[in-house]
């Protein structure tokens, strides 16, 4: 069966006016009903020797999650099965994003004054915390300003990543703390890359809304707007 990958996400364009204010974004997705067991985590040497975690369930559930972008790379359900899309071309040399899972985008979504969809993606994240709640594992990554972002988001920040992984769901929550002593406006959107079968997928809603059509040149995208009701994917058209 032919697989492709689809990229959803959700934006948000958030002013912060002093340290004391979050933003908070949760994604959630759920597998169904089933008992909630022990759960571990671990750091491992995963692709291209970039340092990952490895949460696991032991009723058969698990994800991994590079520090390199802090990037969700599979999330497998107790069948095997993996939920998450990677491209077959990723590299995992630090010198482009991992290209599939969950990229961030911060603090820009798509092209803009800085680097396409911002640095986070671009960055190492460290491990804040490491918990196990009501049996369910539980990371928080951090990420700070440094001098790489600063020179082209000159803004000092503090955002903190937490991934929680249960025997029926994965979710994750993305905090941004304002830590400069001036507003700043930002983007942010975890870019998810969902495994799916060509034909079968379909997308509902996006009639009217802007298009950019990259393909004949992705430096001078053409502006348009979606005509159809439903957009369907064929081998073809992916």
């Amino acid at each position: 069966m032919a697989m492709t990958s689809m990229a959803l996400c959700g934006v948000n364009t958030v002013t912060f006016q002093n340290r004391a204010r979050y933003n908070s974004g949760i994604a959630f997705a759920s597998l169904g009903n089933k008992e909630k067991t022990t759960l571990g985590v671990k750091v491992t040497e995963g692709e291209g020797n970039l340092p990952k975690l490895v949460l696991t369930s032991p009723a058969g559930s698990e994800a991994e999650i590079y520090l390199f972008g802090g990037c969700i790379t599979s999330w497998k359900v107790p069948n095997g099965k993996d939920l998450l899309f990677v491209r077959p071309d990723a590299v995992f040399n630090k010198k482009k994003p991992i290209s599939g899972g969950i990229p961030h985008c911060f603090p820009q979504f798509g092209p803009g004054a800085i680097q396409q969809h911002g640095f986070a993606r671009n960055l190492d994240w460290t491990v804040g915390d490491s918990e196990n709640v009501e049996g369910n594992p539980v990371v928080t990554l951090e990420l700070k300003d440094d001098t790489y972002s600063r020179a082209m988001w000159d803004f000092s920040f503090h955002a903190l990543y937490k991934v929680t992984l249960n025997a029926k769901s994965l979710s994750t929550e993305l905090k941004v703390k304002n830590t400069d002593n001036k507003a700043f406006s930002f983007n942010t959107a975890l870019h998810t890359y969902f495994r799916a079968s060509v034909s079968g997928a379909s997308v509902k809603g996006l009639k009217g809304c802007k298009t950019l059509n990259k393909h004949p040149d992705p430096n001078n995208p053409i502006e348009g707007s979606e005509e159809r009701s439903v957009t369907y994917f064929t081998s073809g058209n992916s």
